[in-house]
């Protein structure tokens, strides 16, 4: 039997996942309709989707979606892609009151 896999990833490793990271100014683009709001994390699904890496990294979820219908449609642009998704926090910490 050769290689087993998930279908696009192994699980015997045989060479180490690369990552691109994703980050957008959630104040500056909530009111910009969807295409361009996430007209870079498009660029960065197809860039994936090419074999530049296979890992999205964003620091929480909302970066990917300010709703529901947001962040599901942008995960599943990376699972389209065959991108994994890891996030570095569940939720962004709150803002310093002034």
């Amino acid at each position: 039997m050769a290689n087993r896999t998930n279908g696009r990833f192994p699980w015997e490793r045989q060479k180490r996942m690369t990552a691109g990271s994703y980050a957008r100014d959630l104040d500056a683009t909530r009111d910009l309709p969807y295409g361009e709001k996430f007209a870079d994390f498009f660029r960065l699904c197809e860039q994936g989707e090419q074999g530049e890496f296979q890992i999205v990294i964003a620091a929480f979820p909302e970066v990917l979606g300010d709703n529901y219908e947001e962040l599901v449609s942008n995960l599943w642009r990376c699972a389209k892609a065959g991108l994994l998704v890891a996030f570095a926090k569940k939720e962004p910490e709150a803002y310093p009151s002034e």
